[in-house]
């Protein structure tokens, strides 16, 4: 089910009451930045008091990138935590941060839209829970293949290796017990491939992470599970400058299936790589209780349109058309 238009209000209550589980007496820290629209934090704070919980919202500057560190205080309050939203303009879910808050047994989301649109329509208004029967069949598929391989119309043709690696974000956003982290608005599943196997090409269509809308489509030639080229126009040259200044943001740390039908392909990475159909490959961090063994400063995802998507050369996903039962 789909509200397809909402208020604010609306799917705060819904995220803090069915998502997270609030209950009384339990710490929830929402963390925003200084582009946050405020309806945001404040209706995910009057959600929580209504249930009896203890809401405390820390607002941070802006962070240069996805995938870089919240302040010290922050990422304290974060640790002490029961249960934690981050809605900030760059992703918080890539951080050490995050990974020491979740062991610390916090639960919650990392990576939330920080536009109040974002929660009124599209994706956020999608039923996580009718998601997340999908996620968990397809995340059933992928712990049992050794290679996955993409392809795309535009060129995207990327083999990897994922034996042994976890498949992440199946949670699809409903994290109710202790530990389980995911992002908002629920949608994926995804997981690092293993370090240096994913050989060929990578093309990122219409929205990447800190680069917004594509001028036009951004070519990665990955060698040894590196980005060894980068081409494509004014975000090509972008995306190489941050490539060339942060170390290791070269790796392919992430493939993620999107899933979420209600999800809208826009300028904003963290909804439209949910879209139902897509696929997203990520350069950076790989670690920080995500599977991989690569930390890094950024965590960088980009779009792939229309993929088509083999497990050990079964097909999972035809021209971004689902074609396996999700039946248990």
């Amino acid at each position: 089910m789909t509200l397809g238009v909402a208020s604010v209000a609306e799917i705060a209550e819904r995220v803090v009451r069915d998502y997270l589980g609030v209950v009384p007496g339990e710490r929830f820290v929402i963390v925003v930045d200084d582009r946050t629209d405020v309806e945001i934090p404040a209706e995910l704070a009057r959600a929580t008091r209504a249930l009896g919980g203890d809401p405390v919202v820390v607002t941070i500057a802006p962070r240069t990138r996805s995938g870089s560190e919240p302040p010290a205080p922050a990422a304290a309050a974060m640790a002490a935590a029961d249960v934690v939203l981050c809605a900030a303009s760059t992703s918080l879910y890539h951080t050490t941060a995050k990974a020491a808050a979740q062991r610390a047994g916090a639960r919650g989301v990392f990576n939330a839209p920080y536009r109040a649109d974002a929660w009124r329509n599209g994706a956020m208004t999608a039923d996580f829970f009718e998601i997340r029967r999908r996620a968990e069949r397809l995340a059933e598929l992928w712990r049992r293949t050794r290679e996955v391989r993409i392809t795309s119309p535009a060129g995207t043709d990327l083999r990897a290796t994922v034996t042994g690696r976890e498949p992440m974000a199946w949670l699809t956003g409903i994290c109710r017990n202790a530990g389980e982290v995911s992002a908002f608005p629920g949608g994926e599943v995804s997981l690092p491939p293993v370090e240096g196997t994913s050989e060929g090409i990578v093309v990122w269509e219409r929205v990447a992470s800190d680069l917004g809308a594509l001028e036009e489509p951004v070519r990665i030639t990955v060698r040894g599970g590196r980005a060894v080229a980068i081409a494509g126009g004014p975000s090509a040259l972008r995306l190489r400058a941050i490539v060339d200044s942060v170390v290791d943001a070269d790796n392919i740390g992430e493939i993620g299936i999107g899933l979420n039908p209600a999800a809208r392909i826009g300028d904003e990475i963290t909804e439209a790589k949910k879209a139902f159909g897509t696929v997203h490959v990520a350069l950076g961090d790989s670690a920080n209780e995500y599977g991989g063994l690569v930390e890094c400063d950024v965590h960088l995802d980009g779009l792939v349109m229309e993929p088509t998507i083999e497990f050990d050369g079964v097909a999972v996903v035809v021209g971004g058309r689902h074609v396996y039962d999700i039946a248990p």
